[in-house]
């Protein structure tokens, strides 16, 4: 028995061991150094993105071809669906509507979020508390939102009257006593007024999210700058222009970008509170879309709501760019679409310097007039005294710093308090508009009736399910394709960062009905199943963002540590990266539980069992045609927000931290 010889090697065996360094070596030239980890790691995001999005997207632009009646293809009609409605007069007026109530609630939202931020920012007491009071808006569910806001624009029952009314009296003490006062305003029955009401709905409801981000862009830009700036005899104005602004140029774009998506395809708000009225003064595209698929004509729905894509598209390939700043593999060139697109805006773009330079012009004049002011109102108000100059500046600081945040938490939480007073009211006090602002006396017969009479617990129940679901779907899914765009060496992260944008960009409203068949073809309609597999999805353009700025900000000297003693990508990941972004995993799991918390027209649509009912679908079926029973409304917002609020309360420092880490730097 011959011990120790070497066993013959097989020739074949020999030339294909040869042969592997050679093929991996090919393939890692083709297709990047990290192809196949990379794809491994993208693929539950890939696969979510193309059975859930892709496929509906296909299905869809086949669609706007053919004329289809419910789930009858008739036949194809080519381009006849977008010519009908280009020509039709309804759509240019929806277009219209659409585009105004974008411009301006985005234009309040930038602005009323970034004072709230530097406001915040400047704090030195309740920072903390004071942010959570602000962010309440973002965070409560979107059908409470509707509720409360519709009763607050009801032009009998609603606290808006009321207080408008109260105000008069308090300022005319000849026009008698509250009650018999006439004022009144048909916030929305009014067409001439009934758009700005819901403009001012969109911006209440968004303008926490411009204050979080631009609060977390705050917090990265360097302190030292504003201490030279003030060394070279900058005042505060000046250091907002040349600092604070440039510093939270990335932070602009893509809150700017994300919000104005979001905006223009605002769906459920104005659903809920308006339908479109009165008139059609409220019809934006996606209501216009709803209108269409109610009456089967779904192949003109589509083609509706692709003819918008085009004009999102050009959002969504900036948000790209910038999105992608960081990015391994990506050199900050500009790709070719952008590069058109530049070239397609250029008059914009030259526009906008136009307006930047008027405004640099005019900036130069006022800071001299208020400089001059300024002057006078010292040798005055201080008389040359250096000590009554700095209190009389520290006291004007502290009033910039005060009045803000004060008229932006009221306005922020005014709104919440008539959900509460009015939840605690009985129906005659209600009916009868007795006792405006204060119940009395208390009752708690509409939350007796919410948990003992109504299916209200099944309706928690079942949300509780798939905000658990969801979120563990889009904290696995997100971190590891997030990780593969910002750390993996390989071809095709510029299509997937796109793919994932197109995703938030596709309005909910056009993917409906080939999202309804897919899901119908999988026995998954009227299941909970249905919501768990697609708010995953949606949520993931914003979870990768997030999550891929927190990556960059991770040094890249632990990974190559840890492979250089032997581990691979995965160990690399794991054990060592994954509890790195902890903070990061907290913030996308709290915007996971607010969108399905919030989420109604994928349930609206999905969900006709009531067996699976959510609590968004659930509040919308207590309101009988032109009943509205406010009390038990109301009573069931109060319930249905205290769990969400809790849950950012105890979290929100880890929000921000997730958020000033490393998702603010381009």
């Amino acid at each position: 028995m011959a011990i120790g010889l070497a066993r013959p090697r097989s020739p074949a065996l020999a030339t294909a061991r040869a042969a592997a360094p050679t093929l991996r070596r090919r393939a890692q030239r083709l297709f990047g150094e990290d192809w196949l980890t990379a794809w491994i790691f993208t693929a539950p995001m890939l696969l979510l993105m193309a059975g859930l999005i892709g496929w509906p997207i296909l299905q869809a632009f086949w669609m706007s071809f053919w004329q289809v009646i419910g789930p009858r293809w008739v036949r194809f009609v080519g381009l006849d669906n977008y010519l009908s409605q280009l020509s039709d007069p309804i759509v240019h007026r929806t277009f219209a509507i659409t585009v105004q109530f974008t411009a301006e609630a985005i234009a309040i939202k930038f602005v009323l979020g970034l004072i709230a931020a530097l406001a915040l920012h400047n704090l030195t007491r309740f920072r903390s508390v004071l942010t959570g009071l602000i962010l309440a808006p973002y965070i409560v569910p979107e059908v409470v939102t509707a509720a409360m806001w519709r009763f607050l624009y009801n032009p009998q029952f609603g606290g808006l009257n009321a207080t408008l009314k109260l105000l008069y009296t308090l300022t005319h003490p000849g026009v008698g006593d509250l009650k018999s006062n006439p004022w009144a305003v048909a916030w929305t029955g009014d067409p001439a007024i009934a758009l700005h009401a819901m403009v001012a709905v969109n911006v209440w409801k968004g303008v926490p999210f411009f204050t979080l981000l631009a609060l977390a862009g705050l917090k990265a830009i360097d302190r030292e700058l504003y201490d030279a700036a003030a060394v070279d005899g900058a005042n505060a104005w000046q250091r907002l222009l040349h600092i604070t602004l440039p510093g939270l140029r990335y932070v602009i774009i893509v809150e700017t970008l994300f919000s104005t998506i979001s905006t223009f395809n605002t769906f459920g708000l104005i659903y809920l509170i308006t339908a479109g009225g009165p008139g059609g003064a409220t019809r934006v595209y996606a209501l216009r879309v709803y209108e269409l698929i109610g009456s089967l004509l779904f192949g003109r729905a589509v083609a509706l709501a692709m003819l918008m894509v085009p004009i999102l598209g050009c959002a969504v390939i900036v948000l790209g760019h910038y999105m992608r700043a960081g990015q391994r593999g990506f050199d900050g060139s500009e790709g070719p679409l952008y590069l058109l697109l530049l070239f397609l805006l250029w008059p914009v773009k030259m526009s906008l310097r136009l307006v930047v330079r008027l405004f640099w012009i005019i900036d130069y004049a006022l800071e001299g007039i208020a400089a001059w002011i300024a002057r006078l109102f010292f040798a005055v108000a201080a008389g040359g005294s250096a000590r009554r100059k700095r209190r009389i500046t520290r006291a004007a600081g502290a009033i910039l710093v005060a009045v803000p945040v004060a008229v932006i938490a009221f306005i922020e939480l005014y709104p919440f308090y008539w959900i509460v007073v009015t939840a605690f009211k009985t129906n005659v006090q209600i009916q009868q508009v007795r006792s405006v602002f204060w119940p009395n006396p208390w009752t708690l017969v509409h939350f007796q009736w919410l948990f003992q009479k109504s299916d209200f617990p099944l309706w928690l129940r079942n949300t509780v399910i798939v905000a658990i679901v969801s979120t563990v779907i889009s904290l696995c899914v997100s971190s590891l394709g997030a990780y593969a765009l910002v750390r993996l060496r390989w071809r095709g992260a510029g299509a997937v960062s796109t793919s994932i944008l197109l995703t938030y960009l596709m309005p909910g409203i056009m993917l409906v009905v080939p999202l309804y068949l897919i899901l119908s073809t999988l026995h998954l309609v009227n299941t909970l199943g249905s919501l768990m597999l697609a708010y995953p999805t949606f949520l993931l353009p914003f979870a990768c963002w997030l999550l891929m700025g927190y990556y960059r900000s991770i040094p890249e000297e632990l990974e190559e540590a840890a492979l250089i003693d032997g581990c691979n990508r995965f160990q690399a990941f794991f054990p060592i990266v994954l509890p790195l972004v902890t903070p990061a995993l907290v913030a996308v799991a709290l915007f996971a539980v607010t969108g399905a918390w919030n989420e109604f027209l994928l349930a609206f649509v999905l969900i006709q069992s009531n067996a699976a009912t959510t609590l968004p679908v659930g509040l919308g079926r207590l309101i009988f045609g032109d009943v509205f029973p406010w009390g038990d409304i109301m009573a069931a917002s109060v319930a249905m927000a205290i769990p969400v609020i809790a849950f950012y309360s105890i979290a929100q420092r880890y929000l921000v931290e997730g958020l000033t880490a490393g998702s603010v730097k381009g």
